[in-house]
């Protein structure tokens, strides 16, 4: 619970306390099943070509050879006057080719002819040097490492003035001579090599002249060998317009993008044709050629292939989530690299699912949000028939075990919200299973605190559950986001004390009220605030009330630093038993975030009275303390800005603290 919220999640508390379901009287099993995964899969796409027709079609590939699959499915129109959509059908990748492009440069790297420390004033043409150097370009200092990372400080050609010109020209045929003229155009150089990371088609424009350069062949000839086409069977890849369509190849699906009117058959494909784009592929061929790249099939040297995703660092400090020819990111906490393409195409791999996944959307105006969904439900659909043993739902909880469980995660959610929204909002469950850790979440969330009595009911329905799902007690790890947090912490520190099968070897909070006392005394102070309307002050009214009534006005401080897991006021720390188990403390404190959005200053959150709290665990020697502070790292599911969010847990990171 923070200490400003909204009525909303005033009301939803209210209705906990009241009477929210919070036992474990019955409960549905549901055991993970190898069968039908691509009727799952399948499924999965319809279900979301129904909600988004106007995506005009969804094709999806998942690769995964060491896991029994390769399957393709589709959804939709091949065009809005065409027939059914085919998985087969190829389209145009747009910038999905810059893995191609860079896994090509680092192929030659790999035979000796060059290195991306090497200076492009080395390889590239007279002409393109001299081009360049009229507008300032230094291209001696500029390596093919900054042109591969968009490093290098070069501007781009495509503006808002060249969609307009192709909006115009649809047909015109372009050169990359020309494009690189635009580029010189547009501006003068960014900064100096290494500053700032700025996308650029025209960086890997460059990188197809150096391969060129090298090779002596066109680029996409030489991209044959290198990337070994014919060997690995990409028999459905090619260059439209520099190269013929293979006889055996489906024509292209037709790609939209409606604002504009644009259809890709209407658009002459050279305006995004010489590195920056230009293959056409199928679904398939194209997660075939991500994963056949991250398992050294075509890159075989271990260390060469490691550039690829390795995030490339900036003298502006910022986290520019790209590689070599390629994003560095997260989906459903897996980490993953890939590319998307200007029309609607992305592919990713997932090294820990061993996976790459493709995905193509027709339209480009719903691209990303119905490519992030699909991804997101395949992957978590494909985890889940990796790593997932069963699933238990409950009243009073949700497990879902792991295969080969090792280690149990529990964790307890936000006041007015249920083992649900914890799913929903803290991509863990489908990471943790990964990795042999089974979750269990519960709905436990009406108490702000949690008395004696209720602290061992608590622990003898915990150790039932264990019991009567074969988890092991000796591994247990547990958590939660702000009241759970409190729930967390008191149940644990009382399960040490009492000697019970179950003790936590590390407990973490994530931005919660740990000193109840200061909570009471930020509501106090909202109180008095002249500038806070009704709406805002419901909340603080509603926890000085409660507070007074539960511990009497007169001898609250007293009877408050009794269960308050903290009291600042007193020096109190009631989790004394806890100083022998591993701890967290999860905190973004987003002073700024909180006065506009909250009214409210600094001193009135959690994270304050977290960070004096910390300083007290750290002066009195609990070693395996940590006070964890992000930074705009708090996102609620549907993306709106909150500090106060699970999204602040890396984790990755988390599982790493679990496994060490």
């Amino acid at each position: 619970m923070t200490r400003q919220k909204s009525t909303t999640n005033i009301l939803l508390l209210l209705i906990c306390l009241l009477g929210s379901a919070c036992g474990n009287y019955s409960e549905t099993k549901e055991t993970n099943s190898a069968e039908n995964i691509a009727e799952r899969f399948q499924t999965i796409l319809e279900a979301m070509y129904e909600a988004h027709p106007e995506s005009i079609g969804i094709v999806a590939h998942v690769e995964s050879p060491p896991n029994g699959i390769s399957w393709s499915g589709s959804a939709g129109y091949s065009s809005k006057a065409g027939a059914k959509l085919l998985p087969d059908e190829p389209v145009l990748i747009a910038s999905s080719i810059k893995t191609y492009i860079a896994a090509a440069i680092l192929r030659l790297q790999e035979q000796g002819k060059l290195s991306i420390q090497d200076s492009i004033s080395k390889y590239l043409t007279q002409k393109t040097s001299n081009l360049f150097k009229t507008d300032g370009y230094d291209f001696d200092a500029i390596s093919i490492g900054h042109l591969l990372s968009h490093t290098s400080g070069i501007q781009d050609y495509t503006n808002e003035a060249y969609i307009d010109f192709i909006d115009k020209n649809k047909k015109y045929r372009w050169t990359r001579d020309e494009q690189l003229e635009r580029t010189v155009a547009v501006g003068d150089p960014l900064g100096k090599p290494q500053d700032l990371f700025s996308y650029a088609d025209a960086n890997y424009l460059l990188c197809t002249e150096i391969i060129e350069q090298v090779t002596q062949q066109p680029f996409y000839e030489a991209l044959r060998a290198l990337l070994k086409y014919e060997q690995l069977g990409f028999n459905n890849t090619w260059f439209p317009t520099l190269e013929t369509k293979p006889d055996s190849t489906k024509e292209l699906a037709h790609q939209y993008w409606s604002e504009k009117g644009w259809d890709s058959y209407d658009i002459d494909p050279s305006f995004d044709l010489y590195g920056g784009g230009g293959i056409a592929t199928t679904a398939k061929e194209l997660a075939q050629f991500s994963h056949h790249l991250f398992t050294h099939q075509i890159i075989e040297d271990q260390h060469i292939l490691s550039l690829l995703s390795t995030a490339v660092k900036t003298r502006d400090g910022k986290n520019n989530g790209y590689g070599l020819g390629l994003s560095i990111g997260k989906t459903k906490g897996f980490v993953r690299y890939g590319h998307g393409g200007f029309w609607g195409s992305q592919v990713l791999y997932f090294p820990k699912l061993n996976t790459s996944i493709s995905v193509f959307v027709l339209e480009k105006g719903v691209k990303n949000q119905v490519i992030k969904n699909t991804i997101d439900k395949l992957v978590s659909e494909w985890s889940a028939q990796l790593y997932l043993e069963e699933t238990v739902m409950a009243e009073g909880y949700r497990l879902y075990k792991a295969k080969n469980t090792q280690s149990t995660l529990v964790l307890y959610p936000g006041g007015g919200t249920t083992a649900k929204e914890i799913k929903e909002e803290f991509d863990i469950v489908n990471l943790a299973n990964a990795n042999g850790i089974s979750v269990v979440l519960m709905n436990f969330n009406r108490h702000l605190w949690i008395d004696e009595a209720t602290t061992k009911r608590l622990a003898v329905e915990l150790e039932g559950l264990y019991e009567a799902h074969g988890l092991n007690p000796e591994d247990t790890y547990m958590g939660g986001m702000s009241i759970g947090g409190n729930v967390a912490l008191t149940l644990s520190d009382y399960l040490y004390e009492s000697q019970r099968r179950i003790q936590p070897k590390g407990v973490f909070i994530v931005d919660s009220p740990i000193d109840l006392f200061a909570l009471y005394q930020s509501s106090q102070k909202d109180l008095s605030n002249p500038n806070l309307d009704e709406a805002r002050l419901a909340e603080p009214q509603w926890i000085v009330n409660y507070f007074e009534e539960a511990f009497g006005k007169d001898s609250l401080l007293a009877n408050i630093s009794k269960v308050s897991p903290f009291t600042q006021e007193r020096k109190t720390n009631s989790i004394l038993n806890l100083k022998q188990s591993k701890l967290r403390f999860y905190t973004e404190p987003d002073s700024l975030w909180y006065q506009e959005n909250r009214q409210t200053d600094f001193e009135s959150t959690n994270a304050s009275a977290i960070q004096q709290v910390a300083q007290d665990l750290k002066s009195d020697d609990w070693d395996k303390f940590e006070l964890i502070e992000t930074t705009n790292k708090g996102y609620r599911a549907n993306g709106e800005r909150n500090p106060h969010s699970w999204s602040i847990v890396d984790g990755n990171e988390l599982i790493e603290w679990i496994k060490e």
